[in-house]
């Protein structure tokens, strides 16, 4: 293994055997070194005896009586001629100028061309050998031959000491290092103060750049917006130059030029070095007030920085071994021979396995720049360069601007920038800092409402979908969470949760469901899949994430890709004025179900079917009932209808609020249009719909066919099935009302035998069904002269459960016999065994001692009674004489 030395020595050597190379025919590859005007006193100078000997004029410094000579007399009189110290003076006078002019807010010196072009001339003449550069080789000379013999090998080559110093710039001593940096802004300030930038770019220069004026890094600039055109030597050396220059602003002259206003408003407490002052004017270029110019400047830093990731000194240093590592770069790091943005996007797509933090941290900033600006998404810009152009041309760079342009025209796009594109949604769908619209927008929200949360695995994300219904929620951040909604909504893999959590499932249950090419969506294809089999599901994480979906689709239609294309022009007819949310367009739709397309009405009555086995998919009754269910159903788990059916037993309670009453009375009267509306009555007759009522089935009526089919073969179905079927219609009658689909066989005898004696009985949950219950038992007693339901309504009657108020009457039958005896007994005994109130009513039972022991033989005495009730019953044992016995019979009504 080298020593850092020895990798200097073997990067000079391998750097020279290339410009050996190139230069082969070439004898002096610098620019001429003017001579010394006639009078100008020279000396000859070897400081470092590894250059040869040269002469060297004014003691190392430009001809203070030259074309200088008023612009030394103007600013730099009391210098002494030498060493440089008027050709620093002068500039400094220059670089003045240069940021004077881009401020243009104050005069800039006045330095005339031919005092720039001396002065640049005597910095070129000055690098083409280190002793001409005599406080350079002074401060140098132990460096220089330290690190730098290898002229012994090819021998010497102009400017090659110098070159070599640049190389080792780190591990220099620091009157050295600075030496150095000085001829650094010098190269970088023109590019012919750098042989071998000049030997190999002086063609292209000539060829691309022949009018752009020496100085301030105009030509270096030009050269990096012409790239693609340079020779491969001239592109080699520009970035040698440039990955030289990336860790100091001032050595970027043309970004420092012109942010040199926002560097002193941001950045004026930042030091330069180590790319900080870079990295600080990244971080406010969006702020308000931020130059355009400088903007531009900075935004092209950062898109040379994402295709070449040794520019950034710091993610070549701090990510050396998980490149290594992960992304199988075989190469020193510092390697020059070639450009690899495919590091960088290797290092983002394992982001998550990098061991060293600081380096996740820098991978983590760059892939939100991708997200933020094409520019910095290298694949993307390279796929869609001809789309952007032809589909997005018009729209500027930045904040996810020409990202959301493609997707909007994603069927319009070619194959390649399609599926590149959706694989970028697919790596940005992971965290909100890479969904730049949304993370702006949301700034507020996530400090409030997510401060604690990762942002990391969607959390953060899924935490303002949960919080975004609160009132004090930002309209602006809740319209950006519905659109990444919506776009998850298009494919299962924009949803990263359930990606993740359901990959499995997805290839146990739907992986014949979708198979796109070139980027194409699966159109929510595999989404519903996984909602009509989630029974099916083994994951128990997959099976919430599932849930949750459905609750997106029950909330905003667009989130039900199929549903919404299925009912676009029935939307725009019906619920254009809708404002979407909270269910509001469903609820729209459904109040239009008559006049609703086929397609659009067969995907809301798919969705109501979603809806109804779980409460938590039903977000209008939530909103509506949700005192009522902390009040009386707060321990009831969803799913399986638990909670509706807990509320709907309920609903006759005196604290059940009105709203919500009818709430659930409109719930239960749609359910009698659809069987498949009541979940557990589908799920206990699937089998007996399929064998006994399967034409009524397949009409898809909206008026209650299969329920009046198996009531009709009631003695046909099996026991689970008459248990919900019985159910069903017992609740059809607990909330009757006339007209209603189930229950309207019984309409005229409700009015004649019920409402005709009170007729506010409607108004009370489940009067009608006790009072049709016991007309149907009165009409079974011998020799009753109670008139008779008529025969439909009978049959129906009878297939219902017996209601609540029927059982507390057998209950109370019971307690007020057991009230009977215990009198008695007091009456015999003397002894108190009731508590009664003022009126003399029995209120309570006090059993002590041998009492205690008589009351629990009573009790169970009348148990025993109760059973054998029970059983004559069950068997048909008449009670008394002339008791006719009605039996259910099989078949049809």
């Amino acid at each position: 293994m080298f020593s850092r030395p020895g990798l200097v020595v073997a990067s000079l050597i391998i750097s020279f055997v290339v410009i050996t190379i190139v230069d082969a025919d070439t004898t002096d590859p610098s620019p001429s070194v003017p001579a010394p005007a006639k009078g100008v006193t020279t000396k000859t100078v070897q400081e470092i005896s590894l250059a040869p000997a040269v002469e060297v004029a004014n003691n190392d410094d430009i001809d203070p009586t030259g074309n200088c000579l008023e612009e030394i007399k103007l600013h730099c009189d009391g210098f002494d001629v030498g060493e440089g110290a008027l050709a620093d003076c002068v500039s400094d006078l220059i670089a003045e100028s240069e940021i004077r002019e881009v401020e243009s807010d104050t005069d800039p010196p006045s330095i005339s061309d031919a005092c720039r072009e001396e002065v640049y001339q005597y910095k070129i003449s000055r690098n083409t050998n280190i002793n001409r550069n005599i406080p350079l080789a002074k401060a140098c000379k132990v460096d220089a031959e330290k690190h730098c013999n290898i002229t012994w090998f090819f021998g010497y080559k102009s400017g090659q000491i110098i070159s070599c110093l640049r190389v080792a710039k780190d591990v220099l001593a620091p009157a050295c290092a600075k030496q150095i940096f000085k001829l650094q802004v010098d190269a970088a300030t023109d590019f012919r103060a750098d042989p071998d930038l000049y030997q190999n770019c002086k063609d292209d220069a000539a060829t691309l750049c022949e009018d752009v004026k020496f100085g301030g890094g105009r030509v270096q600039a030009c050269l990096r917006d012409k790239r693609m055109q340079l020779s491969w030597g001239c592109e080699e050396q520009l970035f040698r130059q440039e990955l030289e220059n990336a860790d100091d602003i001032r050595l970027s002259v043309r970004l420092y030029l012109l942010c040199i206003r926002e560097k002193r408003k941001y950045c004026a407490d930042v030091e330069p070095g180590a790319a900080k002052v870079k990295d600080c004017l990244e971080e406010h270029r969006n702020d308000d007030g931020f130059g355009d110019e400088c903007r531009e400047e900075v935004n092209k830093m950062i898109e040379a920085r994402v295709r070449e990731f040794r520019l950034d000194s710091r993610l070549r240093k701090t990510c050396k071994t998980d490149i290594y590592n992960m992304c199988a770069f075989l190469g020193e790091v510092d390697n020059l021979d070639i450009e690899d943005e495919s590091v960088v996007r290797c290092l983002q797509d394992y982001m998550n396995e990098i061991q060293d933090s600081a380096c996740r941290a820098l991978v983590r900033k760059y892939k939100e720049l991708a997200a933020e600006d094409i520019r910095f998404d290298v694949p993307l810009a390279e796929a869609c360069f001809d789309d952007r152009q032809r589909l997005c041309a018009n729209i500027p760079p930045g904040s996810a601007r020409v990202f959301r342009c493609m997707i909007g025209n994603r069927d319009k796009l070619s194959p390649l920038c399609r599926a590149t594109l959706f694989d970028e949604e697919i790596r940005f769908s992971e965290n909100i800092d890479f969904q730049y619209p949304m993370k702006v927008a949301c700034d507020k929200e996530l400090q409030t409402y997510c401060k604690d949360v990762p942002h990391s695995e969607a959390r953060a994300i899924r935490c303002l979908q949960d919080n975004k219904d609160d009132q004090d929620f930002g309209a602006e951040c809740r319209r950006q969470v519905e659109l990444y909604e919506n776009e998850a909504a298009t494919d299962y893999r924009l949803n990263y949760r359930l990606r993740k959590e359901c990959r499995d499932d997805i290839e146990l249950l739907c992986s014949s469901v979708c198979a796109t090419e070139d980027g194409a969506t699966c159109g929510g294809t595999v989404l519903r899949c996984l909602t009509e089999r989630k029974e099916e599901i083994k994951r128990e994480s997959c099976q919430k994430e599932v849930l949750y979906f459905e609750k997106m689709e029950v909330e905003n239609f667009n989130n039900d890709v199929i549903l919404a294309a299925a009912c676009r022009d029935d939307v725009q007819t019906w619920c254009n004025n809708v404002e979407s949310g909270e269910g509001r367009v469903h609820e729209c739709l459904r109040a239009h179900r008559t006049n609703l397309s086929d397609a659009c009405r067969r995907e809301e009555l798919l969705l109501e079917e979603q809806e109804a086995e779980n409460v938590e998919l039903r977000p209008g009754l939530l909103r509506i009932c949700r005192s009522e269910r902390r009040a009386f159903c707060n321990n009831v788990s969803p799913g399986q209808a638990r909670v509706f059916r807990c509320l709907a037993e309920k609903i006759s309670d005196p604290d059940f609020g009105e709203e919500c009453r009818m709430e659930i009375t409109n719930k239960l009267l749609r359910r009698q249009a659809n069987w498949k509306l009541d979940p557990t009555l589908r799920k206990a007759c699937r089998t007996s719909v399929s064998t006994l009522c399967a034409t009524e089935d397949a009409a898809n009526s909206e008026e209650g066919l299969v329920y009046k089919c198996l009531a009709n073969h009631y003695m046909d179905l099996d026991d689970g099935c008459q248990k919900e079927l019985g159910r069903a219609v017992h609740m059809a009658f607990f909330v009757w009302t006339e007209g209603a689909i189930l229950t309207s066989d019984c309409d005229e005898d409700v009015k004649k035998l019920c409402l005709s004696v009170r007729p506010n009985m409607a108004n009370t949950p489940g009067a009608v069904g006790q009072c049709l219950a016991g007309q149907l038992e009165e009409s079974t007693t011998a020799n009753s002269t109670a008139p008779r339901l008529s025969d439909k309504c009978s049959a129906l009657v009878d297939v219902a459960e017996p209601p609540n108020m029927k059982q507390a009457f057998e209950a109370s039958l019971t307690v007020a016999l057991l009230q009977s005896q215990l009198s008695a007994v007091e009456a015999t005994t003397g002894l108190t065994m009731l508590q009664r109130d003022n009126h003399g009513n029995a209120q309570a039972l006090t059993l002590t001692g041998w009492t205690a022991l008589l009351g629990i033989a009573s009790m169970v005495l009348l148990v025993l009674w109760g059973i054998n009730y029970a059983y004559r019953q069950y068997r048909g044992v008449p009670e008394q004489a002339g008791y006719t016995l009605v039996v259910k019979g099989k078949g049809g009504r």
